[in-house]
């Protein structure tokens, strides 16, 4: 770009009046400033903070998808998984359980630990037994693998968030554990105060509060909600499953539709509390891996690459507590972005 810009310049000045060349130098500075394709952007690192895997002659199997969905009704594994993630430059994985049943947390962790340095922790599930008395001894078994980051909540066993609860979230915090929530069995008003009463717990919000999209302006009272919570600083918003908030399936692959949410959520949470993540293999209803990931990169990379750094790597590192890889890519891409 240096070599162009020089024989620009020298042609130019051989040529042209002072006024001429000095329009042209301010011309040619604003080229130099454009990103230039297959720069460090290009090769940004990814950690995809919420991977599904699956297996249908797991006990459970996969309950919440119907058996006549050619795409996802197929046991789906690391195996399917780890090419797509190679390809697309996936420095790191959390998985995160698909399903509440109990053995598949310890599951989750068995079938990845193949390959640590790409499945780098799992969120399991432990909404059936929060706040009772099973909750314990299974969370400290679980977090004996240093892998195990956290679990989601996304069913609500008890009418009340009880004393027990409470009782099981401290514990969580001070285990240095965070928990996703799944909106739905519990609300984001329940999850404000969960955030006040334990603060020192992290916590995220999967798929941006599980919002639905459709042509509509997005629902004023949803909207209260959601920045009511994003208020509290030990509350994350995961930038998950784009094309899964569309209520029409397949979803629309066009930025305009998903841009609205973008927007509040980039609002609400700055920079330093959005973290991506893919939701494969659900996005497979719409699209491949690679689309849902340019997608993303669409909306952020316009805001500059201190953004894109911290939404696709350093903000899932910090939330889920997990260490960079050795590789030398990945700290390559540590330094591309001064803090």
């Amino acid at each position: 770009m240096k070599h162009l810009f020089l024989s620009f310049f020298h042609w130019f000045a051989s040529s042209r009046s002072e006024l001429q060349i000095l329009l042209g130098l301010v011309g040619a500075a604003f080229m130099l400033a454009l990103p230039v394709p297959g720069g460090a952007q290009e090769n940004l690192q990814i950690v995809d903070t919420h991977v599904h895997f699956w297996d249908l002659q797991r006990p459970k199997g996969i309950y919440w998808i119907s058996k006549d969905d050619q795409v996802l009704y197929r046991s789906l594994l690391p195996a399917v998984h780890e090419p797509i993630a190679k390809a697309n430059h996936v420095r790191g994985v959390i998985v995160v359980q698909a399903g509440q049943s109990l053995p598949d947390n310890q599951w989750n962790l068995d079938i990845t630990a193949h390959n640590k340095q790409l499945y780098r922790g799992v969120v399991g599930n432990l909404s059936e037994v929060i706040g009772t008395d099973k909750f314990k001894p299974l969370f400290k078994q679980l977090c004996k693998d240093k892998r195990y980051v956290g679990y989601r909540l996304s069913g609500k066993y008890q009418e009340n968030l009880s004393e027990e609860f409470f009782r099981d979230l401290e514990l969580t915090a001070n285990s240095g554990k965070t928990v996703d929530f799944l909106i739905g069995g519990y609300t984001l008003e329940e999850v404000k105060v969960i955030a006040q009463r334990v603060p020192k717990l992290k916590i995220i919000l999967d798929h941006f509060g599980n919002v639905k999209l459709d042509d509509q302006a997005l629902n004023l009272n949803w909207v209260k909600q959601f920045r009511a919570v994003a208020k509290f600083k030990n509350v994350y918003c995961k930038v998950s499953a784009l094309y899964g908030r569309a209520k029409q399936q397949p979803a629309p692959r066009d930025l305009g539709f998903y841009r609205p949410v973008l927007d509040l959520a980039v609002e609400c949470f700055g920079e330093d509390r959005i973290v991506f993540g893919s939701d494969w293999p659900v996005t497979r209803t719409t699209g491949d891996y690679a689309s849902i990931v340019e997608l993303t990169r669409e909306y952020f990379d316009s805001r500059g690459p201190r953004m894109s750094e911290k939404l696709f790597y350093r903000n899932a590192l910090r939330f889920y507590g997990i260490e960079s890889s050795s590789n030398s890519s990945d700290l390559d891409s540590q330094r591309q972005i001064k803090e």
